[in-house]
């Protein structure tokens, strides 16, 4: 039996090895169709990526010019499938059918093996549909002016990363009414600007008044043109110093807290005016003599407007270009009340007074978020700041992180979207984590150790914010 069976493979081997001759070009063919196949699958699969990106991008516009939409998609696609990826002749198509839009594309995959049965390339499609929910996004930028901002010009840094977030946004809409933004600088107060008496920036009307003003006190907004306190050469002449002691009896805008808790929470106030008397003591700046409740030296070290903000508050609004100057207008001085500007974002962005420009909580077509940027961590004023003179109360940096903590907290629980920032190298671990927990999650949390990364950094968010005008 053995002798027989070695007679038979003796016999055959030449066959099978014939055998085995022919089906050498079926697995090598095979073989090379699976590679191009391989990435036919492979250009598919970048070529969906891509057109799901500038199908978002499309349709957070709001947008309904047919041309503006095919031009955004097109300039998406070329972003995210460059022409030295695999695959050519890209052809685009968009489709804006009510409220869906459906991006279709086409390739062509030159061929490697499969040429050699007369298919020199693959057509590989993909496409995709979003169906649009345009919604409008308020957003308040609770940024920091303190003093430590003024240290290799942060402020200045601070100042374009701002105007940078604000164009993006207002880019990523065609209609500029889908977008409002306000800003809440802050340091040892907030100034909440004319508003607190009741009218806007014009004089006219605003609101009901929430602060309470002492007699005869009035609004006066801040003027470098005529403030000797300010600028590098404190050059005062007779005319600027006269105009400046007719200030001595108004206020800038600045308020004191309320009593905790009332101080982590969004009402309507009223608040009290931030006036520092200085105890009636007396001080002299270039020699020129002042009596510490006459002189009003602005956002100096001086004056019963002492670390007062330079910069009110902006509530919501979509006019970009008021945005960008007010950002432009910000200025460093005081201390780090973190908590502070951040109740007074939760007061600019909630539809309850004082602050009238937001949308309902239950409005379902506006997204409402804060962004709260600080370079150092919370630090109490040895002088004066929006709990009053510094030796009248027991208030320490402790206690302002446990309130900035309550404050996001309630702001999250009504739905609010927070990001978080900490910028440079004054932030210690502590506040990084008191950030980070403050985010509505760790993926809104961002540290920003350098100057270019706060830009970066800005310019991430805002272009993230930019998807949430589309809901999928």
């Amino acid at each position: 039996m053995l002798m027989r069976i070695k007679n038979f493979l003796k016999n055959d081997i030449g066959a099978i090895a014939a055998a085995f001759g022919l089906l050498i070009p079926v697995v090598v063919s095979a073989t090379g169709v699976f590679i191009d196949m391989s990435q036919g699958y492979l250009v598919r699969a970048r070529l969906a990526s891509a057109l799901d990106a500038a199908a978002l991008a499309a349709a957070a516009t709001g947008s309904d010019d047919e041309a503006f939409l095919e031009q955004r998609v097109e300039d998406f696609v070329e972003a995210n499938y460059p022409s030295d990826k695999i695959g050519t002749n890209i052809l685009v198509t968009t489709i804006l059918n009510g409220d869906e839009l459906t991006v279709s594309a086409s390739a062509e995959l030159n061929t490697s093996f499969m040429r050699i049965f007369g298919f020199d390339f693959l057509d590989v499609a993909a496409s995709t549909t979003v169906q649009r929910e345009v919604r409008g996004l308020e957003v308040v930028m609770v940024l920091d002016n303190t003093g430590s901002m003024a240290t290799n010009d942060n402020i200045g840094t601070l100042r374009t990363a701002t105007e940078s977030f604000v164009t993006i946004l207002f880019e990523s809409v065609s209609d500029p009414e889908l977008v409002k933004v306000g800003l809440v600088p802050y340091a040892s107060s907030v100034n909440v600007g004319p508003y607190g008496l009741g009218m806007d920036l014009d004089s006219d009307s605003y609101g009901e008044p929430f602060v309470i003003p002492p007699e005869d006190d009035i609004y006066a907004s801040y003027d470098s043109s005529l403030n000797p306190l300010t600028g590098d050469d404190y050059g005062i002449d007779e005319d600027d110093l006269e105009y400046d002691l007719s200030l001595k009896g108004q206020w800038h805008g600045c308020v004191l807290a309320e009593e905790y808790t009332l101080d982590t929470e969004d009402h309507a106030g009223p608040w009290e005016m931030y006036r520092h008397d200085f105890n009636g003591n007396n001080y002299y700046l270039n020699n020129i003599y002042f009596n510490g409740t006459l002189g009003d030296g602005y956002n100096a070290l001086r004056g019963p407007n002492i670390y007062c903000p330079q910069q009110p508050i902006v509530p919501l609004t979509s006019d970009e270009q008021f945005l960008i100057d007010s950002a432009d207008n910000m200025t460093a001085s005081g201390a780090t009340l973190g908590n502070f500007g951040m109740v007074w974002g939760w007061r600019v962005l909630s539809p309850e007074e004082p602050f009238i420009e937001g949308a309902e909580y239950d409005n379902d077509q506006w997204d409402k978020v804060v962004v709260v940027m600080t370079d150092g961590v919370n630090t109490m004023s040895n002088v004066y700041s929006a709990y009053g003179r510094s030796n009248a109360h027991s208030i320490d940096a402790d206690d302002l992180d446990d309130r900035f903590s309550e404050v996001c907290d309630a702001m999250k629980e009504n739905n609010i979207l927070i990001y978080t920032v900490t910028f440079d190298s004054g932030v210690d671990d502590d506040t990084k984590d008191l950030y980070r927990d403050c985010a509505t999650t760790t993926a809104n949390y961002n540290d920003a150790p350098s100057q270019e990364k706060l830009e970066e950094v800005f310019e991430k968010i805002a272009r993230e914010l930019s998807n949430l005008h589309i809901r999928q």
